[in-house]
């Protein structure tokens, strides 16, 4: 988040939230409307998974806005059996940790360093079309629409939200066979971006919503199957957004303004490992 004003330039960086409360159920939701989903006679098969992710945020500012550290993850997936033809998926995700922060006050560009909290759920539907290939691999083109909502935290009184529509398009290539590879690969667009900065909360005269711009991401995997019940895997995964538009706002208590807040351009890049327990 940054802001400027008739007289300067300064980065503005806030907290990320969301309710627990509304994630948890919403995770829990479309877990089991997933499940429904899937006809009682069609074999199905469930993966969870625990891992480690680096994370690494950067904001397009000057100073230069960067986070980066590691990240505990955990996922589920869900999706129907079938050898080829169309199917049914389902992809959740939790992650959370503390990562190293590097940017700047908001008024007087002095820089600054410290720590952000996050914690962030995921789901995810899918559709895939699924074909048979040689040596018992199989192929699914997948097509995706997902729902992301993620926390951050510098303070008990400095937070942001972001929820993020977005759709995802790939190819994945693996096998049921044990001492296999597995491959994914595709592209991520958001499609809708929302940011609450809790602007009012330090010291602000409104809170505006801001809604940074899409741009096409890569997300990707290759792993390898170990045996019949684990994998090991290891993927990464990213945002890219654009410049949000700019709101004015008044700071209340040093009587500062009009100041013009607006999220920059912001690149998010995950890159982790995780251990896979498969559930025929």
């Amino acid at each position: 988040m940054t802001a400027t004003t008739f007289e300067s330039h300064a980065y503005v960086c806030l907290m990320q939230a969301f309710v627990r409360e509304w994630g948890t159920r919403c995770q829990l939701f479309i877990l089991f409307a997933a499940l429904f989903l899937v006809p009682e006679t069609t074999r199905a098969q469930l993966t969870l998974a625990g891992g480690i992710e680096m994370f690494n945020w950067e904001e397009e500012t000057d100073p230069p806005v960067t986070e980066s550290g590691p990240l505990l993850a955990f996922r589920v997936a869900y999706a129907q059996r079938a050898d080829t033809g169309f199917l049914m998926g389902y992809r959740g995700k939790i992650w959370t940790g503390t990562v190293d922060y590097d940017g700047s006050t908001l008024f007087g560009n002095v820089p600054v360093s410290g720590s952000t909290g996050y914690l962030g759920i995921g789901n995810e539907v899918q559709a895939r079309f699924r074909s048979q290939l040689k040596s018992n691999y199989r192929r699914d083109f997948l097509t995706a629409l997902g729902l992301d909502v993620w926390r951050r935290e510098l303070s008990p009184v400095q937070r942001e939200d972001f929820t993020v529509i977005y759709a995802r398009a790939g190819f994945e290539i693996d096998s049921v066979s044990p001492q296999t590879w597995l491959f994914a690969l595709g592209l991520n667009y958001p499609l809708w971006i929302r940011e609450d900065a809790h602007l009012t909360d330090i010291g602000f005269d409104n809170n505006p919503e801001l809604n940074p711009g899409g741009k096409i991401s890569i997300y990707g995997h290759a792993g390898y199957r170990l045996n019949r019940k684990w994998n090991l895997v290891g993927y990464v995964d990213s945002y890219r957004f654009a410049k949000s538009q700019a709101e004015p706002v008044n700071e209340i208590a040093n009587r500062i303004g009009p100041v013009l807040v607006f999220q920059p351009a912001s690149n998010m890049l995950v890159v982790g490992i995780r251990l896979e327990r498969v559930f025929p």
